[in-house]
């Protein structure tokens, strides 16, 4: 939890300043459907589907050759079910997305804030609504309009309700439509 401490910060803070790097158009950069399920047996076979959509800040750092990093905010919306319950999560965030123009496969690293309509999911207790979500991922464009991802999610409190986290690690799926860029 320390590395998204620090990251949070920079992400804003770069997010925010537009001057040092390139001016991008701000604009919403895709929608997509996502699934993910628990990455470990401890997790309770939890699945996650959600709506979710990017919308990309008018700053990216890029060199001459094309690589560089867009910022980005990351929101989503949808259903959290484990151990025979089910809730709303939502959860928006800075995140970045390293990628060269023209190359089909980009890299995508973030955490949000996420909020659960309950926080008890049979016996398992993530103590809180309010939790952290950070993932990893990357992302395939099989087209000029839609791609792929995967991502590598981890959800907890990030101790802020005691010292209580349990935590919750899950693989995410999901099918993506870009608008024009």
């Amino acid at each position: 939890m320390k590395f998204i401490r620090f990251l949070l910060p920079v992400i804003v803070c770069l997010a925010c300043y537009p001057a040092h790097g390139n001016a991008a158009d701000a604009m919403f950069r895709s929608v997509g459907l996502k699934y993910g399920i628990s990455a470990t047996a401890t997790d309770h076979y939890f699945h996650e589907y959600a709506a979710a959509a990017v919308y990309q800040f008018p700053f990216e750092l890029r060199s001459n050759s094309g690589w560089g990093m867009n910022t980005l905010l990351d929101m989503q919306a949808g259903n959290l079910r484990g151990e025979g319950d089910s809730g709303f999560i939502g959860s928006a965030g800075p995140s970045f997305s390293f990628n060269k123009k023209g190359f089909p496969l980009e890299m995508d690293l973030g955490t949000s804030v996420a909020f659960l309509s309950h926080s008890h999911f049979g016996d398992r207790d993530l103590n809180g609504r309010l939790q952290f979500s950070s993932h990893i991922g990357v992302d395939l464009r099989l087209g000029e309009r839609y791609g792929i991802e995967y991502r590598f999610q981890h959800i907890s409190n990030a101790h802020i309700n005691g010292n209580v986290n349990p935590g919750l690690n899950m693989h995410i799926v999901g099918l993506n439509w870009y608008f024009a860029q």
